[in-house]
C-alpha cells in the first residue's frame, strides 16, 4: 500500500509539472492576447515585421554586393551556404524514401525523382508553369499577411510547419482568434507549411483513436496490433472489431507491430491475407531491440536493421540489414503463412498452406532469432493493404503452422 501510495504522489506531482509547462507554454504562444490585439491587428504587425526583415537583409547584401573586396566575398559565400543547406535538406528527405533505395540498389540514377518538396508529395500536382513570374519577397509576405487575416476573421488560423504549430488559446481568451503567424527568423526559409504533416489538433486526435483501438483490441481478450513507426493519422488506417481479422490499409510507408505478441519458445505463427496494389512491403518478425515510437514518417522497415527479419512476395526479396533478391512471389487473395522457430532460429514462410515449393520454406537461420526477449509479429509498407490475422481469439487462421518435422529439430 506504501509504494503505491507513493506512485500515485509521484503521478501527481508529474502531472502538475506537466500542466504547469503547458499553461506556460500557451501563455508564450499568445502573446498577441496579452498585448490587446485583435487578430487583424496582429497580422498587420507580423507582416509588417517580415517586411522590414526582408528589406533589411535585401539592404545588407546589396550593399555588400556593392561594395566588392571581402564583403561582396562574404554575401556570396553566405548565400552559396545557405542554398548548400537546402539542397543536403532535399538530398536527405529523398535519400530516405523507398524510390531513393530502390535506384541505388538498381544502380539507377533519377534526377527527376529529387524535383519534390522536402515533406510534400508531388504526385497528383499539376507541373509548374515555367512561364509563371516569380513573386517578389515583398509579394510573397503580403500574400501571407492576406491569409493570415482571412484565416482569423474564419475563427482559425494559418497552418504551419511542425515546429511552428501554435498550442490551444486558454480558457480566458477563448473568445478571442487565435494568433497569427509568428515573425519568421532570419535563417528560416520562406513558405507556409510543409505538405504531407497533420495538423496538432488532428495529430492528438489520431493518437488517441490508436490508443481507444488499442484498449479494445485489449479488452476483447487479443493481442495490439499497433503503429510502431509512421506519422500518426497520416500512415495507414487499421480497420478491426471483435471476432473478426485486423485490415491494414497503407497511404505512407510505415511499420505495425504486435509486441505484446512476442513468444520466448516454441513456434510463433500468424498469418497475412495479400490485398490489392501493395507497395514496397516489408513483414516478418523483429526483437524488442526493434526501435518503435517513432511518431514520423520513416523509410526504414521490417527487415532494415539487424533486429528484424523480413520477406517481400512483391518486390520478391527477403530482408535483414538491408534486402537480397529471393524467389518468393505472391499475388492478390494469397494467404502467406510466417513462422519463427525460437528454439532452433529459424525463419519460415508459406503460401496457402504450402511450406515448400516457389521459395517458400525455412528464409532465414540466425541466432539473432533465439534472443532471450523473444520475437513478434511485424508489418511494413507503403501502399495497399493487408489483412493480419494474429495467434488470439480474435482471428483464426486459414492454414496451419509447420509440422514438428518441418524443422528438421
Amino acid at each position: 500500500p506504501g509504494s503505491f501510495r507513493h506512485f500515485l504522489m509521484a503521478r501527481g506531482l508529474s502531472r502538475e509539472l506537466s500542466q504547469q509547462k503547458n499553461v506556460k507554454k500557451t501563455q508564450a504562444g499568445n502573446k498577441g492576447n496579452q498585448e490587446g490585439l485583435t487578430a487583424t491587428q496582429r497580422a498587420e504587425r507580423d507582416a509588417k515585421v517580415l517586411q522590414e526583415k526582408a528589406a533589411a537583409k535585401a539592404a545588407s547584401k546589396a550593399a555588400a554586393l556593392a561594395e566588392g573586396g571581402a564583403a561582396a566575398e562574404k554575401a556570396k559565400a553566405d548565400e552559396a551556404r545557405k542554398q548548400a543547406q537546402r539542397d543536403a535538406k532535399k538530398e536527405r528527405a529523398y535519400a530516405n524514401t523507398q524510390v531513393a533505395k530502390q535506384n541505388a540498389k538498381l544502380g539507377v540514377a533519377d534526377p527527376a525523382a529529387r524535383d519534390f518538396k522536402v515533406g510534400g508529395d508531388k504526385d497528383g500536382k499539376p507541373p509548374k508553369d515555367p512561364n509563371r513570374p516569380k513573386l517578389s519577397k515583398e509579394e510573397k509576405i503580403k500574400r501571407a499577411a492576406e491569409a493570415a487575416m482571412k484565416a482569423a476573421a474564419a475563427g482559425s488560423a494559418p497552418k504551419k510547419g511542425k515546429d511552428k504549430a501554435e498550442p490551444d488559446p486558454p480558457a480566458a481568451a477563448a473568445d478571442e482568434p487565435e494568433p497569427g503567424p509568428e515573425p519568421a527568423d532570419d535563417d528560416e526559409e520562406e513558405g507556409g507549411a510543409e505538405e504531407g504533416e497533420v495538423d496538432p489538433a488532428e495529430r492528438a486526435a489520431a493518437v488517441a483513436a490508436e490508443e481507444a483501438a488499442a484498449r479494445a483490441q485489449r479488452e476483447a481478450g487479443g493481442l495490439v496490433l499497433k503503429r510502431l513507426r509512421g506519422e500518426p493519422g497520416l500512415c495507414a488506417a487499421l480497420a478491426w472489431s471483435p471476432g473478426e481479422a485486423r485490415r491494414l490499409s497503407f497511404h505512407q510507408f510505415c511499420t505495425f507491430g504486435a509486441p505484446d505478441a512476442a513468444a520466448s519458445d516454441g513456434v510463433l505463427y500468424y498469418e497475412l491475407v495479400v490485398g490489392e496494389g501493395l507497395e514496397n512491403p516489408q513483414v516478418g518478425f523483429a526483437t524488442d531491440g526493434f526501435e518503435s515510437g517513432r511518431d514520423y514518417y520513416d523509410g526504414d522497415g521490417v527487415g532494415d536493421c539487424s533486429h528484424s527479419w523480413g520477406i517481400d512476395g512483391t518486390r520478391c526479396a527477403r530482408w535483414h540489414e538491408g534486402d537480397e533478391e529471393y524467389d518468393f512471389e505472391w499475388a492478390a487473395g494469397d494467404v502467406i503463412g510466417l513462422a519463427a522457430n525460437r528454439a532452433t532460429g529459424h525463419f519460415a514462410v508459406s503460401r496457402n498452406g504450402a511450406w515448400g515449393g516457389g521459395g517458400a520454406g525455412v528464409l532465414f537461420s540466425d541466432a539473432g532469432l533465439r534472443c532471450e526477449g523473444g520475437v513478434f509479429p511485424v508489418v511494413s509498407a507503403e501502399a495497399g493493404s493487408f489483412e493480419v490475422r494474429l495467434p488470439d481469439a480474435a482471428s483464426g487462421f486459414a492454414h496451419s503452422p509447420p509440422p514438428v518435422d518441418f524443422w528438421g529439430e
